[in-house]
């Protein structure tokens, strides 16, 4: 083989070699975030979840760490039920026909904020908030059960503690059962909190009626 042809040989050689990496680089790239790496180009399970709670006219979804630190929220239409508690503090609203109404069960009182329905759709708003973000992906055992979760770096509305936004380590993940959300778990460097999850779309519409022996303020 003269020395024309081998060079020619040599070129085909690295031209087929660099396709070949071409192909690997995609495919790498293609399925990142399968294996706890980020994650951007694949309909997020948090999405799925936003589209979900979007399709349905009524749904709740509580977070809890124990019996004495939650939140439950409802929503029916334009109504919604806030039930919080946290350090033996409970507060209830009710948002129905464009207004927030704050419940204080010990006197029995309604105390109406007109014209205001800032959280009618907190919850959706939130994982819309959340959802285009990239995030990273693996699993964690929680009481020796393995979880799919999805990692974003941000603070998220879904906690009981005090977090701070400007911390440069805040994580929230999302663990999932199937498509199903379980936990949601704050993370603030060596500081962590675990809440469970409870979505359901059997509603009691009666949560939305302001009590008739309330006195409004």
């Amino acid at each position: 083989m003269d020395k024309k042809k081998k060079v020619i040989m040599v070129v085909i050689l690295l031209v087929i070699l660099l396709v070949i990496l071409g192909i690997v680089w995609c495919f790498v790239f293609s399925n990142r975030g399968n294996n706890g790496n980020t994650n951007k180009q694949e309909m997020s399970k948090v999405s799925n979840l936003y589209e979900e709670l979007e399709s349905k006219d009524s749904f709740s979804f509580e977070v809890k760490l124990d019996e004495d630190n939650f939140m439950y929220y409802a929503k029916s239409g334009n109504m919604a039920y806030i039930d919080t508690m946290s350090e033996g503090r409970e507060n209830k609203y009710i948002i129905r026909d464009g207004n927030t109404n704050l419940l204080v069960d010990e006197t029995k009182t309604c105390y109406t904020y007109s014209n205001n329905q800032t959280n009618l759709n907190m919850v959706k708003n939130e994982l819309e908030k959340i959802m285009d973000l990239e995030y990273q992906t693996d699993k964690e055992k929680i009481d020796n059960k393995n979880y799919t979760y999805e990692e974003y770096s941000v603070l998220s509305d879904f906690t009981i503690d005090n977090f701070t936004e400007e911390s440069q380590d805040i994580k929230t993940r999302f663990y999932f059962e199937g498509d199903k959300l379980v936990y949601i778990k704050t993370i603030d460097g060596d500081k962590e909190e675990l809440l469970e999850v409870n979505i359901s779309y059997n509603v009691d519409q009666n949560l939305f009626q302001i009590p008739s022996d309330y006195t409004k303020a």
